[in-house]
């Protein structure tokens, strides 16, 4: 048996997955350097770098040369990425991370020996936090129809429960699925599971990772008690639209694998019928007279809807920017 607690030596491997963030991912690895009370837990980092192009490898070679980087020659999404990383480690317990990330020294132990306590937990996430100490959303509801037709916001007022960011009085809690710039996984857990889902390119695959663990009686738990900084967007807002076509390619290849064919079309009428509520309105006013994030917006929608009109392919998100 394992040993229990923060004291355990070499139970854990951490993967990080990274394409064209040189400078982000090198201040990851720095804090990974300077978490002291994690060391004796540690048995390996490793990199899995999706064809960057911005001399990442060499940063990590001559900045890093303990830590084990797999390069692949083309990005090949997170899913993939991340499962090549799971299959070089050897880890008891294996720390996935977005390299958009920071470790603050001590809080990795905190939910390391959290898990380690309790057999009956499969995935354990952080608080994720912003620079500044504030909470960020740390975990989420699965995507159903009910929250494609009620705004976030107003379902959170109704139902506190559903609120996704912890709070200094916060407490450990089961959750339906958390999120993935840093989640925490037994290996055994992901050996039954065949890691993860390589049909999501990108977003919703820890999502579906965590409906696959609860279905095989693994507790998905939120762990406010450590935190870990999170850059949030610096990956993806260089190609934000883009970026929001890319997940609606993942939230339907989730709804189809789900639910039954019916409610796919329902909840594909009801992200259709959503953007030209929008859109219509929009319209009526010059362009160029509306707010920054208003145009954005306009232009997502717009996509969005040219996207079903070209049947939906998968190649119209992040997939388009990942060519040469």
């Amino acid at each position: 048996m394992a040993e229990k607690g923060a004291e355990a030596q070499g139970v854990l491997s951490i993967v990080i997955v990274t394409r064209d963030t040189r400078e982000l991912l090198a201040g990851l690895l720095r804090s990974l350097e300077a978490d002291a009370p994690m060391r004796p837990a540690m048995r390996e980092v490793i990199v899995v770098d999706n064809g960057s192009t911005d001399g990442t490898g060499a940063m990590i070679g001559r900045e890093f040369p303990r830590v084990s980087s797999l390069e692949n020659p083309e990005n090949r999404g997170f899913a993939a990425a991340v499962n090549r990383g799971f299959r070089h480690s050897s880890g008891e317990f294996v720390l996935f991370l977005n390299s958009d990330t920071r470790l603050i020294e001590g809080e990795i132990v905190k939910m390391l020996s959290f898990m380690a306590q309790d057999p009956s937990i499969g995935i354990v996430a952080p608080q994720l936090v912003y620079e500044d100490m504030r909470p960020q959303r740390s975990f989420a509801p699965l995507p159903t129809l009910g929250a494609e037709l009620v705004p976030r916001p107003l379902s959170e007022a109704l139902c506190p429960r559903l609120r996704t960011k912890g709070g200094p009085s916060a407490l450990p809690r089961d959750v339906p699925s958390v999120l993935g710039a840093a989640l925490m996984v037994r290996r055994g857990l992901l050996q039954l599971l065949g890691g993860f889902d390589e049909r999501f390119f990108f977003f919703l695959e820890e999502t579906d990772l965590c409906v696959r663990a609860a279905r095989q009686g693994s507790r998905v738990v939120f762990f406010p008690g450590s935190k870990v900084i999170h850059l949030q967007g610096r990956t993806v807002s260089r190609s934000w639209v883009r970026g929001r076509i890319e997940y609606s390619i993942s939230l339907y290849k989730f709804i189809r694998k789900y639910h039954s064919g019916v409610y796919y079309d329902l909840f594909v009428l009801a992200r259709v019928c959503k953007a030209l509520l929008f859109l219509l309105p929009a319209t009526l006013l010059p362009f160029v007279l509306c707010g920054k994030s208003v145009r954005k917006r306009y232009r997502f929608y717009a996509q969005l809807l040219l996207w079903h009109l070209c049947g939906c392919p998968d190649d119209a998100g992040l997939r388009v920017s990942s060519r040469g």
